[in-house]
């Protein structure tokens, strides 16, 4: 998340909830968590006008990401398989999700 006061409310309802084997980060969705890669799975749930390489880069063979592209207009809601052979993708429905927005506040 983008937002730290996000996370905190996050992290509190969370909890109060009883799932604590929850791990947070605040950073910037363009950059991915290459600390923690390669992921199995990555949804991203906000729209980049492109996929950054950064999450393609994350994403483990066998892997796949959910992500909405494109920009204020009807957007592609497209799935990224990664294979031993490389990225194939798919484009499931138009969608509208808000964008995917670079930097932390």
């Amino acid at each position: 998340e983008r937002l730290g006061p996000l996370i905190a409310r996050a992290e509190e309802r969370l909890k109060a909830m009883g799932l604590e084997a929850v791990r947070y980060r605040h950073g910037d969705g363009y950059e991915g968590w290459p600390e923690e890669s390669p992921f199995d799975g990555i949804l991203v749930t906000a729209a980049p006008r492109q996929v950054p390489e950064a999450l393609l880069d994350q994403l483990a063979e066998g892997g796949r990401m959910v992500v909405p592209v494109g920009g204020d207009g009807v957007q592609e809601l497209r799935v990224y398989d990664r294979t031993a052979a490389g990225i194939s993708v798919d484009t499931v429905r138009h969608v509208r999700f808000v964008p995917l927005v670079k930097g932390l506040r």
